[in-house]
């Protein structure tokens, strides 16, 4: 597994971190193998160079976030600076919306049968994508939970986000994101009274990855606690 270089990004990048901050790592490889590790409070991403090269181009949010904040930590062939000349912003971010969009209108229906912990993490990933998207199609991306509270007018969201790691019950998570959904005019509301096997089929046909894998995850350990 050679490493080309390796980039910190997130709080400790920006340096607004608190003592829970995660230390977030990215390894650029120069095979084209595809990782992510969390242990504790490392989360460790491998990625191809070629893959974030072809991302950076597409405008993928990921990289905008590396090439935005990331440092370098070791990066001596200068992988960083060329992710940032490839980098080109997309017309329009629709898609990253809608996809958080459909998903957090999941997460308010059927929350509550996932892991608390699990539901609070996506669905700040929901009130996050959507506020990186609209900020990213301003040309201005926001990345900073504290900043990011500052672009909705949703107050339970704001709460959600400026104390994200205080511990919430499921009910009081689904209805802070439901308000913002509804306050941000996001996305499709008949989707809350739609069944499982609709939004299943919804996540496949638009390439839901976050979704699929949180449905995936779930499963898995819904299987492994009853067998």
């Amino acid at each position: 597994m050679p490493v080309a270089a390796t980039l910190l990004f997130g709080s400790l990048a920006r340096a607004d971190q608190s003592e829970e901050s995660d230390t977030d790592l990215l390894m650029i490889g120069l095979d084209e193998e595809t990782r992510h590790v969390s242990v504790g409070r490392l989360s460790l991403f491998l990625y191809p160079w070629r893959q974030l090269e072809q991302d950076a181009r597409d405008g993928d949010l990921f990289v905008c976030h590396l090439v935005c904040e990331a440092k370098p930590l070791i990066d001596p062939d200068d992988y960083l600076p060329k992710l940032k000349r490839a980098f080109e912003f997309r017309s329009s971010y629709a898609a990253e919306i809608a996809r958080a969009t459909d998903f957090g209108w999941f997460l308010v229906s059927f929350g509550a049968e996932l892991n608390p912990q699990l539901l609070t993490k996506r669905a700040l990933w929901c009130v996050r994508t959507i506020l990186i998207a609209r900020s990213a199609e301003l040309r201005d991306p926001v990345f900073a939970p504290e900043r990011l509270a500052e672009l909705t007018s949703s107050a339970l969201a704001q709460d959600l986000l400026r104390h994200r790691r205080a511990p919430r019950d499921a009910e009081a998570v689904r209805r802070s994101l439901r308000q913002f959904l509804i306050d941000e005019g996001a996305g499709d509301y008949a989707l809350e009274h739609a069944d499982w096997a609709t939004f299943v089929e919804r996540f496949g046909e638009t390439s839901n990855k976050v979704a699929l894998q949180t449905l995936r995850q779930e499963e898995e350990s819904q299987t492994g606690y009853l067998g």
